[in-house]
């Protein structure tokens, strides 16, 4: 049987997830992961070591018709609510009789949720949905019609209970391949060398696309707020140092703030265990509510302890084996960041702690076996008549 994942911008970061799903499902489907790329765009760095099968296309529309086209799966996987990913799957549902699930990596329709009463909410969807965008296959107007079709699907992942409780389905984490990320592999003083980092700091590590929500500017602030107490750098893997927001962290840090650009995912154990700390500090707004970033787990496995923001599913992943704070108190980071780097005793118990957890609740093994009763659930059944009965 051959699963279909359809994403929509190849060239994205965003695409973490889809890679992931593609690893786990490889192991017992023959699988395609589709995705739309425009003349000379490449697939995002980080991930272009899979084989993709890339949809090249100019336009929105040429592209949605392209991966419908292109789709030769038994089952179809949408990756997220948009045009080019859902909208593709409801069509060939619909056109072919395609069984198919919608995997929701986040809350991808908050934006009217920000407004701060009902009646800012709908004077924001009016506009959004009788102006202009409909060239862009994400825009809010496709992705808020899509969200009231979520029905639709057969079988809907969520990443978080927040979803879960809004969306139904099943709740499927975005853990790591621990056997990968197992800090027993690894030599933090060699690996230091290897990567030029300073082996005298202690380093608090990011990886991802660095972004204002993602609470690198408190990060950075508490940084220099503990110069001449605690010798430490950011270091920060995911976009060049030619970034305009990247620049003005560099700025902003003074030396304290390190930049390694885009690296493939392959490298993040290796960075990782480089590190002693992960801030994962992110500001408070809706999209929060139903995300969960990747990086926690990666974290976790590699037994490095985690500062994080309390937001949506974050206390009790982190409960007992990590640290919380609330997303606007930058006096509470500073002071925890300073606690967890000059108490190396609590800070290593914590992490080993963390990686026991994942292994239990959030690894690759346990999200194989819950993706696996996903799929079966929707198999086609022998009679071609649409998906077999869920099992229970």
């Amino acid at each position: 049987m051959k699963v279909s994942i359809i994403c929509s911008k190849l060239s994205a970061n965003g695409i973490a997830r889809a890679w992931i799903l593609a690893q786990l499902l490889g192991r017992h489907y023959e699988v395609e992961a589709l995705g739309w790329l425009q003349p000379g765009e490449t697939v995002w760095g980080g991930f272009a070591d899979y084989p993709w099968k890339p949809v090249y296309a100019d336009t929105a529309r040429e592209a949605m018709a392209g991966i419908q086209r292109a789709v030769t799966g038994d089952i179809v996987l949408a990756y997220g609510i948009g045009m080019l990913t859902f909208g593709s799957g409801i069509l060939l549902k619909r056109r072919r009789r395609i069984p198919l699930i919608l995997d929701l990596p986040e809350w991808e329709v908050w934006d009217h949720f920000n407004r701060r009463n009902a009646a800012r909410r709908a004077m924001f969807i009016g506009r959004s949905l009788l102006g202009e965008g409909w060239s862009n296959p994400h825009s809010f107007k496709y992705r808020y019609v899509l969200d009231h079709l979520t029905w639709l699907a057969d079988r809907r992942l969520v990443c978080c209970e927040f979803l879960r409780d809004r969306y139904g389905g099943v709740v499927l984490p975005q853990g790591p391949n621990t056997a990968h990320f197992d800090p027993a592999r690894f030599d933090k003083p060699a690996l230091r060398r290897k990567w030029n980092l300073p082996e005298d700091a202690s380093l608090v590590f990011f990886g991802g696309n660095p972004m204002p929500n993602k609470g690198l500017t408190e990060t950075v602030a508490a940084l220099n707020a503990l110069e001449g107490r605690v010798n430490c750098r950011l270091v920060i893997a995911g976009r060049a140092d030619d970034h305009p927001y990247v620049r003005g962290l560099i700025e902003q840090g003074r030396g304290k703030v390190i930049v390694l650009g885009v690296q493939p995912f392959s490298a993040m154990p290796e960075l990782l265990a480089t590190a002693d700390l992960v801030v994962l500090h992110h500001q408070p707004d809706a999209k929060s509510r139903g995300y969960i970033p990747c990086k926690i787990y990666e974290a976790m496995a590699m037994g490095i302890p985690v500062i994080s923001a309390v937001h949506s599913d974050v206390p009790k992943i982190l409960e007992g084996c990590g640290y919380l704070v609330e997303s606007n108190d930058s006096a509470t980071l500073q002071a925890r960041i300073e606690y967890v780097l000059t108490h190396a005793d609590e800070a290593r118990d914590r992490g080993r702690r963390a990686r026991q957890r994942v292994i239990e609740r959030y690894s690759w093994n346990v999200m194989d076996g819950i993706l696996r009763d996903v799929v079966e659930g929707v198999r086609p059944s022998s009679n071609g008549r649409g998906p077999a009965p869920a099992r229970h």
